[in-house]
């Protein structure tokens, strides 16, 4: 896998910064609740205290608040192709690592945690394989949990121009041939699912 393949969805992010600013449509989010929600459930599911998290493709780093409300005793790094983005988290949550680089193709280390929201959605040729690809990737980078959303629905949903939606269950198979404990959760959001990955303790 390489980010060249989703060279239109990185302009795609620039276009937007410049257009709205810094705030969740510079993301292509809809608005601050959506990705509020996949941010709380993301941090639900996973440990946070005392632990080492990767944040990749972390955006502008705002999913730092959602772990404070777990614990404040972590250690984060948020990775994302985007410079600007990443010189913008910087400011805005000083005291954090930020660093300019692509996880899903290269280790960037190893982590208690690895955490993805967002990313793996683009509507690009040969995308479902180009995510599994991502996924293992991911998965080699923890020593504990993986976890990551994905927009998609049990029931079919046509694909637009950006995004390409997964069937949760597929994801969920895959996910099952890496790790004994997976959990698959559908419950918070129309057209979008998280899963967690362990390699150590069952999931609740």
């Amino acid at each position: 896998m390489n980010f060249l393949d989703f060279a239109h969805l990185e302009e795609d992010y620039e276009k937007a910064l410049k257009l709205y600013g810094p705030g969740p449509k510079a993301l292509l989010w809809w608005d601050y609740r959506s990705m509020a929600i996949r941010f709380r459930m993301l941090a639900k599911h996973i440990p946070v205290n005392e632990k080492h998290i990767l944040d990749a493709g972390c955006g502008l780093g705002d999913l730092l608040p959602f772990l404070y409300a777990k614990s404040p005793n972590f250690k984060y790094l948020g990775v994302d192709i985007n410079k600007e983005f990443i010189e913008l988290a910087k400011k805005h949550y000083e005291g954090h690592r930020f660093e300019v680089g692509d996880p899903f193709n290269k280790s960037v280390g190893k982590f208690d945690v690895v955490i993805s929201s967002g990313v793996m959605n683009g509507n690009v040729p040969g995308w479902l394989a180009k995510r599994k690809r991502m996924i293992k990737n991911l998965w080699d980078q923890t020593d504990e949990v993986l976890a990551f959303n994905m927009a998609g629905g049990l029931e079919p949903i046509a694909p637009d121009p950006l995004i390409a939606y997964a069937d949760p269950n597929e994801i969920y198979e895959y996910c099952r041939t890496l790790a004994k404990h997976v959990k698959l959760d559908t419950s918070y959001l129309d057209k979008d699912f998280t899963i967690v990955m362990s390699k150590k303790n069952p999931l609740d």
